[in-house]
């Protein structure tokens, strides 16, 4: 029987792309979550770094759709997490090698994602129990080469990549190994985001269809 941990994994491993919302405005925060959602994005990501963020978190998931999921990210305590899940979150990711999200999230049938940069980092998240390990700033430090050389000696740990990643180099850090690339949403246009519910819908759409609207191969990871 599959558990609700797994399938949480599976739905995230499925759409590939996560929309991550860090902004310094709740308000702003909230219209930008909300075209994600309405541009078809099915996982969103809200960073802690938000102004009253689990109280937005708590605000969307009432709101959305079934077939959608809502994170936390930038959560770096035990704490952190209890508060998120409490309000709903059905994924929390780590920005570092914080093992202390990896309870609260499996007790709560939450996906936990633990970050890491270096192959060592890499290797301890998994062992902490990490659901993925999400590797961050991947732009920084080569993008999809860096994804091909670690898949090297971790074929079967499922990473999640984010930090400075454009919506062109989505389908080629999916082809290098890559099961979810983490999207910000400073890649839509302010003005669009401000304007109307409409277009803000749209340029969310336009967004994930740069990203996923081309040819994509991507290694296939089992759930943990």
């Amino acid at each position: 029987m599959t558990t609700p941990a797994e399938a949480r994994l599976r739905a995230l491993f499925d759409e590939r792309l996560v929309g991550i919302v860090r902004v310094d405005d709740a308000q702003f925060a909230a219209r930008t979550a909300r075209a994600l959602l309405a541009g078809g994005f099915r996982c969103v990501e809200i960073t802690l770094t938000i102004p009253d963020a689990v109280a937005l978190i708590r605000q969307l998931v009432a709101e959305a759709p079934p077939n959608v999921l809502l994170g936390a990210g930038t959560v770096t305590s035990a704490a952190e997490a209890r508060a998120c899940l409490e309000a709903g979150a059905q994924f929390v990711v780590s920005p570092a090698l914080e093992p202390e999200i990896i309870r609260p999230c499996r007790e709560a049938g939450a996906v936990a994602i633990v970050g890491a940069l270096t192959p060592s980092e890499i290797l301890s998240a998994w062992r902490s129990g990490a659901h993925v390990v999400k590797v961050f700033p991947i732009g920084c430090v080569g993008g999809a080469a860096y994804v091909r050389a670690v898949r090297g000696p971790f074929p079967d740990i499922p990473l999640w990549v984010s930090g400075q990643v454009t919506a062109e180099q989505t389908a080629e850090l999916l082809a290098a190994g890559a099961q979810i690339v983490g999207l910000s949403t400073a890649l839509i246009p302010p003005s669009a985001l401000n304007a109307d519910a409409q277009t803000a819908a749209q340029a969310a759409a336009q967004l994930r269809t740069r990203a996923l609207g081309l040819p994509l191969a991507r290694a296939d990871a089992t759930p943990a």
